[in-house]
């Protein structure tokens, strides 16, 4: 397993980390990992999330907060004054644990962060959704991607001395009325790891990973030119990512939050521009795909095959673009 040395990091670059160790794991075939300490106060949005549906973006400003997108897809995370962001490149779903598969992507790889975790101190489990408990709180959350030929970046954030959940004076109203912890209140690190320093907690993590994988770390450094951090600066607009000239239709719920689409306007079906996203944890192509169905003759098209879906069914996305696709007229 190839390691990058656990440094301090400028928040877009830890996150530039998930596209150029995606590519390196793919071209290898060998898994990546990394981990690095950030600043915020920031809100990390997943892939696919709407901006102003997660964050009222005047309060973040007004407040000197950073709104950033990363590679991942699912909800969004907050980091405070520190926090850690782990990134894992695989070249294949199996390549950890020989049993994984698309389905149970999550659950069979976050095993070597529950054994990590544990390592620095602080009992872990993983309940399913997106994120992983700490002595029975919240504490780390998950995001992934899957690259249509079958790489898979993970991204797992935690904060130091507040938890990954947004504080309410930076929430949009919708984001508000939501539930994101199953009943359960987030904890910082330094909360179930009281008196540890963050640097000692991720080495820690880092060394119990590889000891669940049977893997030796080999350090490797990364040319800055692999980076490409313009993908992941602040973000202004309320809309980002939806595509300029989409209607958004109105939102779908589903149990790990909301699914979202938009639709251009009076479009021909056979050529309408569709977009589908949200909260779901799914790999990005299969969403581009999903709307592509859609405008393909109401569903027939391309097959998904088994992919990797967590928070949410094919159905529920499916409803979300006809939402969007009536709505938009």
């Amino acid at each position: 397993m190839h390691a990058l040395e656990l440094a301090h990091r400028p928040l877009p670059e830890a996150l530039a980390l998930g596209p150029a160790l995606l590519a390196r794991a793919a071209r290898e075939a060998v898994p990546q990992i990394a981990a690095s300490l950030v600043s915020g106060p920031a809100v990390v949005l997943g892939a696919v999330q709407r901006a102003g549906r997660v964050v009222d973006l005047g309060r973040a400003a007004s407040a000197g907060v950073s709104v950033l997108r990363r590679s991942t897809t699912g909800c969004a995370a907050w980091i405070g004054s520190e926090g850690l962001v782990f990134t894992v490149a695989l070249p294949h779903v199996a390549a950890l644990f020989a049993d994984a598969t698309p389905r149970t992507l999550l659950n069979r790889n976050v095993r070597a962060f529950l054994k990590g975790f544990s390592r620095a101190g602080a009992m872990a489990h993983y309940f399913g959704r997106d994120f992983i408990s700490l002595r029975q709180r919240p504490a780390v959350l998950l995001g992934f991607d899957v690259t249509p030929e079958g790489a898979v970046l993970i991204e797992a954030f935690a904060g130091d001395d507040e938890p990954p959940s947004l504080p309410e004076e930076v929430q949009s109203h919708e984001e508000r009325a939501l539930d994101r912890w199953l009943g359960k209140e987030p904890a910082a690190l330094s909360e179930v790891l009281p008196g540890a320093h963050p640097e000692d907690i991720a080495q820690a993590v880092l060394q119990g990973f590889a000891e669940r994988v049977q893997m030796e770390r080999v350090e490797l450094a990364l040319d800055l030119d692999e980076l490409d951090e313009g993908r992941f600066q602040r973000i202004h607009d309320p809309r980002d990512p939806v595509p300029e000239g989409l209607v958004v239709g109105s939102p779908v719920p589903v149990p790990i939050g909301w699914i979202e689409a938009a639709a251009e306007p009076f479009g021909r079906p056979e050529g309408q521009r569709l977009w589908v996203g949200g909260d779901v944890l799914a790999p990005r192509w299969a969403l581009e795909r999903i709307a592509a169905r859609v405008r393909n003759a109401a569903g027939e098209g391309d097959a998904l095959g088994d992919i990797a879906l967590e928070g949410a069914t094919i159905a529920d996305l499916l409803q979300a673009v006809g939402v969007a696709v009536g709505e938009a007229g």
